[in-house]
């Protein structure tokens, strides 16, 4: 009998040259064969690396504990909870512009690599949300859990511990509110601020750390699981500002419940919803009253901004939460030259999974079907459509198809099966809607194929 032998560096200090960064926020050294991602380095630099975790594969983990070589890119790191060890501001030791250029590479080589797409230019341009060039003070909502001293902290990168050192991703105003609430122990802790000014904090028993066995794949489950569970929730504790919270974007507001979701970033909402607008405006072909679908369409922003662009487009939002829902208007007509909403568009909303909406609602002979849509707005959660939902939106759909994500590997996958199926990618592009993180959006704009 053989027995393989397993490497595991777990707690040595490794001098590593940095490659390119990785999906995940990571970069991405070699030693002896073996791959490590790393945590707090840059392209091109020097480093020392504490491996801390070995799964005795081709790869390992660690943070960089020393820069040798230092890149150009580098900058003083503004977040003192991620320096000291907090999953919050990963890259804030980036320069911003050289974060974008990193970003946009990933998004190329994920849509190369998993979606099958061919972008000769090997990155894809990342843009500022509304033009709002903020690296601290830009998040409108955050949360933290408070130990059993009951001051509030963000989870350690890849750990339960908690870290009480402030995160300069709120605005100031949520920061102030949390830290004089003086809520106690063992909770959740919600801060949001309103577009009229109005701070919300509210709190919750805090969701319970997944159990240590089972390994880490299992255990990363079972928390998200118990997150999802938790976050439909709707047992807030309001310390101020009540639970309805109003949100703007141009003429439009919103009313929403906390639970509701809406853009972190204070500026990306706005951002969005002109993309789509003019995505949807600029369809070749459109006709004055489109069918458009609104899938995963939250409170409605995307409805919102097809009828500031398409006055006459009848628009059904499909979304499955009922706090959602609920807080979408009834009609977003634009106004006619005299100031009063114009006649034709309208919004429907239904409140389901999109993959069971596609299902059973759609193609069907009875009364009150929806019709095939002539554009689709869809913008998924982190794991994306899926195939199935891909393949049938590339079936129905007659015009154009604008896919909003914000996971960049999910986001290929789903765009790559439109272009499998013959639909032509006319625009792809990332938004920086995390500035000081690793995280990126992506808007990609495609129109089905010739002869529909």
């Amino acid at each position: 009998m053989t027995h393989e032998s397993t490497t595991d560096w777990t707690g040595r200090v490794l001098r590593l040259e940095v490659a390119g960064p990785a999906h995940g926020g990571e970069f991405v050294a070699r030693h002896e064969g073996r791959v490590v991602f790393l945590r707090g380095g840059i392209t091109g630099e020097t480093v020392d690396v504490l491996i801390e975790d070995d799964p005795g594969r081709s790869f390992c983990r660690g943070t960089v504990t020393s820069v040798i070589t230092r890149s150009a890119d580098r900058v003083d790191a503004a977040c003192p909870a991620a320096a000291a060890g907090a999953g919050c501001c990963d890259w804030s030791h980036i320069d911003p512009s050289a974060a974008r250029g990193f970003v946009g590479r990933v998004l190329a080589e994920q849509a190369v690599r998993i979606g099958g797409i061919d972008l000769p230019e090997g990155t894809v341009p990342v843009d500022v949300p509304g033009g709002d060039p903020a690296v601290t003070g830009w998040r409108t909502a955050a949360r933290w859990v408070t130990g059993p001293d009951g001051r509030p902290g963000l989870r350690r990168a890849r750990s339960a511990e908690l870290v009480t050192d402030p995160c300069v991703q709120p605005d100031p105003r949520i920061l102030d509110a949390v830290s004089s609430a003086g809520i106690g122990p063992g909770r959740e802790i919600l801060g949001l601020l309103g577009d009229d000014g109005t701070v919300h904090i509210a709190h919750r028993p805090a969701v319970r750390d997944a159990p240590r066995g089972g390994g880490r794949q299992t255990r990363r489950s079972a928390a998200t699981r118990a997150r999802a569970r938790h976050s439909r929730a709707a047992d807030w504790e309001f310390v101020t500002g009540g639970p309805d919270v109003v949100r703007r974007v141009g003429r439009h507001e919103w009313r929403l419940p906390p639970q509701a979701f809406w853009q972190a970033h204070r500026s990306a909402a706005t951002h969005y919803a002109a993309a789509v607008r003019t995505a949807v405006a600029r369809t070749p072909g459109l006709p004055d009253a489109p069918v458009v679908w609104d899938l995963y369409g939250g409170a409605g922003l995307f409805a919102a901004a097809v009828l500031d662009g398409v006055p006459g487009a009848r628009v059904t939002v499909v979304e499955s939460s009922s706090a959602s829902v609920g807080a979408v208007p009834s009609s977003h007509a634009a106004p006619d030259a005299d100031g009063d909403p114009a006649s034709g568009g309208d919004v429907t909303t239904v409140r389901s999974r999109v993959e069971a909406f596609l299902e059973d609602e759609v193609g069907s002979a009875r009364p009150g079907a929806h019709p095939a849509p002539d554009v689709v707005v869809l913008d998924p959660p982190r794991g994306g459509a899926g195939i199935p939902v891909m393949r049938r939106l590339a079936e129905l759909t007659r015009m154009r198809i604008v896919h909003v994500g914000c996971d960049a590997a999910s986001m290929a996958r789903d765009v790559g099966e439109l272009v499998s199926a013959g639909w032509t990618l006319r625009d792809l592009r990332g938004v920086a809607a995390f500035p000081g993180t690793h995280h990126v959006e992506g808007i990609a704009v495609l129109d089905a194929p010739r002869g529909r």
